[in-house]
């Protein structure tokens, strides 16, 4: 099996930052919906209380730069990947992403919830509302999620990708 031939320069830079963007988006919308799930996480957690910007702008912000390098990496590593294997499949790839993503976004949550690993409820008494800390830490969990499951799809290699 031939590798194929590789991509233009410019080509490959116009991918990775169409990544990066892609992902900066997503990182933009996940953001807006554990925002919803914890406010507390961004006020408190990523300290955008004291951001002069709009909360749902600013969480927005946050989102969209947290996005980038993901979206960089899952384009490059693609791109290598591609240039490597005539049997790189993007579609296969991608779904294997996709489906780590979404079992670490199942597990993550679940396990910061239920072991509050850094006593974010014991420190949190008096100070948020009750519930408060157990959506701060799924929302906690949430993000840890996203970026395991990520990176576990990107670098996850079955014995086929290596023929």
């Amino acid at each position: 099996m031939r590798p194929r031939p590789p991509a233009s320069r410019p080509r490959e830079y116009l991918a990775i930052l169409a990544g990066a963007l892609a992902a900066g988006a997503g990182g933009a919308l996940f953001d807006q919906v554990t925002a919803t799930i914890s406010p507390e996480y961004f006020l408190d957690g990523k300290g955008l209380a004291a951001s002069s910007l709009p909360f749902r702008i600013a969480v927005a912000w946050t989102g969209f730069r947290g996005g980038l390098p993901l979206g960089a990496l899952v384009a490059g590593v693609g791109l290598v990947r591609a240039a490597r294997s005539d049997r790189f499949s993007w579609r296969a790839w991608l779904a294997r992403i996709v489906a780590a993503l979404a079992a670490a976004l199942a597990v993550c949550p679940a396990v910061m919830a239920a072991l509050d690993p850094f006593g974010v409820r014991e420190a949190s008494l008096g100070a948020w509302p009750p519930g408060a800390a157990t959506r701060y830490l799924v929302c906690w969990g949430l993000h840890a999620g996203a970026y395991l499951g990520v990176l576990v799809g990107v670098f996850l290699v079955r014995s086929a990708d290596t023929r």
